[in-house]
């Protein structure tokens, strides 16, 4: 990479919202235990269950739109949130390896993380890449780091 930005695979705004939405359902089940044993105002749970249902809406898209990474001159870049904004800075002398993982809920998607450590441990992941994009990010990483990568 040349220091442009990377944007992630459109198929993990799929994959946060299904998570969002397992998040969701939980805490509106949680809601609605709490509504049968505890006997609180009747829009209590409602309220709990359509907030965690809006959160689960709105926020993968937020984060998808913040989400950038780059391999520049002498760092990789990762800048990311959905309400707070948080930039970090890799340099590349720190690294020491970069995995590229697949979890039962990337595969289904057909998406892979990135996760990039350095001595003091992980230092960050980039996720929702597609199996190409991956590849090839995780092969500029190590060649321009000067690792072997797992």
């Amino acid at each position: 990479m040349d220091g442009s930005h990377g944007r992630l695979d459109r198929r993990v705004l799929a994959l946060w919202w299904t998570i969002g939405g397992l998040c969701a359902g939980a805490v509106a089940i949680a809601a609605l235990i709490v509504a049968i044993l505890a006997d609180p105002p009747p829009l209590v749970p409602v309220g709990i269950a359509l907030v965690a249902i809006a959160i689960a809406s709105v926020v993968p898209p937020l984060r998808y739109r913040r989400w950038r990474y780059a391999i520049r001159e002498r760092d990789l870049s990762l800048a990311k949130g959905a309400l707070f904004f948080v930039q970090t800075l890799i340099p590349f002398d720190r690294i020491q390896f970069v995995e590229s993982r697949q979890g039962p809920m990337d595969r289904l998607f057909g998406l892979y993380q990135l996760i990039v450590y350095t001595a003091a441990g992980r230092a960050g992941t980039i996720p929702g890449l597609n199996a190409s994009e991956a590849e090839s990010v995780r092969e500029e990483l190590s060649r321009v780091a000067g690792t072997l990568s797992v």
